[in-house]
């Protein structure tokens, strides 16, 4: 498994979104963050006095599996690249492991969710539990 890592101008937002749903992934993270690349940041004034102001930018994180990551971030490239600066920034990482809270299955392995007969005592007599095998 892989995570895709862009950090993105806001603007580009709806051109990365329609380029996630052509490729039909099913989970995508998108988080407000600061930052200054290299331009650091850009100069602003207020009441005569010059400062440095970090840009807001947005960061999308998704895992997908090893053979789908390249052409994902391609889709990713093609669609933020303009050439200027700030065009953004796209990151490709291995992922060791993926466990899904909720049914406590691990992404990768042969982990299978079964009922058991009885629920753990803090869930009420009437629950039903689930356990990993």
């Amino acid at each position: 498994m892989k995570k895709i890592e862009a950090v993105i101008q806001p603007f580009k937002l709806s051109d990365i979104r329609k380029v996630l749903a052509k490729a039909k992934l099913p989970r995508v993270n998108i988080f407000e963050v600061k930052g200054a690349g290299s331009q650091q940041g850009r100069l602003k004034q207020y009441r005569g006095t010059e400062y440095v102001a970090d840009s807001l930018e947005l960061k999308i994180e998704m895992v997908v599996d090893d053979a789908d990551a390249e052409s994902i971030a391609d889709m990713i490239i093609d669609a933020l690249r303009t050439g200027e600066l700030s065009d953004g920034e796209v990151m490709i990482l291995p992922v060791e492991q993926s466990v899904r809270l909720r049914a406590g299955g691990r992404a990768g392995s042969s982990i299978t969710v079964r009922e058991p007969e009885t629920a753990p005592s803090h869930l009420g007599p009437r629950a039903k539990g689930f356990s990993v095998c």
